[in-house]
């Protein structure tokens, strides 16, 4: 039987995290007329890495590059291949990419000004389903840099900032990041590689990173409970939202407003705007499941809004004039779903979406006895 934080930790840990709602969209896409339930209950958004206290730099991690376009601007005739495309949405036009490896998914969560997008690099079995992963930077020609922590079985990379700095998460123990027993975080700068972990904490992981190097995350406990937090230059602040159960903390801006999402005692899933010590909660008018993802400095915001915790009805939506503002919702065309992961100052907005080039028919529903 798997310990009570392992189980909490894959219940929570991928709100936008990559190979988990890959997982998730493949095995809700490839059943019957409704999702199927996913492994970890808290699919759709809750990216439940964490990670603090930094503990001095180690040894550069792997970097390779891959080369090649893999990208399309909606409307094109041919479109993408893979079944769960990134896209970038600049100015009301979304342009779609891809890797050029047709094994490989990319999952897109960080984006900086300059158009480095940083995510997960999914190897994809022949199931469909994940099996290894590695984080990836992409440029804005399109090439692609892949890392991996030296001596790590799975690295995933959650976001970048504008001096280049990369954090993420990766395991010891397993090929996907999310399966780990207990996953530690990073930050990457100019192939220096920093190990982040909580004191005391079971399983560590990071978000999100802004220009001074401020790292947000979230850490499980020794009880399994799931904390977010701030991390400065070594020093820790723990962040929990007000009769919460769970907080995760996934992006911060140069002026060091947070966002990210709690579960509260009932099971339902908000998004919050954190900024000295005050939150906000962020729910979408009747949308039963709302998350929260990125920030700029403007204090534009991206997030998603769900049906249920498998994924059901996901729709990006952007606050484009802070939580005191309307949702103005974002769906890449023709896509059953999408999900808005970050939004850089230049007011561009990285997320994935579903093709439905590649969208199964529904099936009869299966009956179990």
């Amino acid at each position: 039987m798997a310990s009570t934080a392992h189980t909490n930790r894959r219940h929570l840990r991928l709100a936008a995290a990559g190979a988990a709602v890959v997982t998730a969209l493949t095995v809700a896409t490839a059943a019957a007329s409704a999702p199927t339930p996913m492994e970890v209950q808290a699919a759709g958004l809750v990216r439940l890495v964490a990670g603090d206290h930094g503990s001095g730099p180690r040894a550069g991690a792997g970097l390779r590059t891959r080369s090649g376009s893999g990208t399309a601007r909606s409307g094109d005739s041919t479109g993408p291949r893979s079944q769960f495309p990134g896209f970038v949405l600049d100015r009301g036009r979304y342009t779609s990419f891809e890797s050029p490896d047709p094994g490989v998914d990319l999952f897109p969560l960080g984006i900086n000004d300059r158009g480095q997008i940083a995510g997960e690099y999914i190897r994809v079995g022949p199931d469909g389903i994940p099996d290894s992963e590695s984080g990836f930077v992409r440029d804005r020609r399109g090439r692609i840099t892949v890392v991996d922590v030296p001596g790590a079985t799975g690295t995933e990379t959650t976001g970048v900032n504008n001096r280049g700095q990369v954090v993420g998460a990766f395991s010891e123990d397993t090929p996907i990041v999310n399966n780990s027993a207990s996953p530690h975080a990073y930050l990457l700068d100019r192939g220096r590689l920093t190990r982040i972990d909580v004191p005391d904490a079971v399983g560590t992981g990071a978000n999100g990173v802004n220009d001074r190097a401020q790292v947000v995350g979230g850490y499980d406990d020794a009880d399994g409970r799931t904390h977010g937090f701030l991390w400065d230059r070594g020093h820790f602040t723990t962040i929990d939202a007000p009769g919460a159960v769970t907080t995760v903390a996934i992006g911060i801006n140069n002026r060091g407003q947070v966002v990210g999402q709690f579960v509260d005692a009932g099971g339902k899933l908000h998004g919050f705007l954190w900024q000295r010590g005050r939150f906000n909660t962020i729910d979408a008018p009747g949308a039963p499941l709302t998350t929260a993802n990125g920030i700029n400095d403007r204090g534009q915001i991206v997030g998603n809004t769900l049906q249920d915790l498998d994924l059901a009805g996901a729709r990006g939506f952007l606050l484009a004039k802070g939580v005191k503002g309307r949702f103005i919702p974002i769906g890449f065309p023709g896509a059953p779903r999408t999900l808005a992961n970050d939004v850089n100052n230049g007011g561009q907005i990285v997320g994935v979406y579903e093709n439905p080039k590649t969208t199964p028919s529904p099936q009869p529903p299966t009956h179990r006895r």
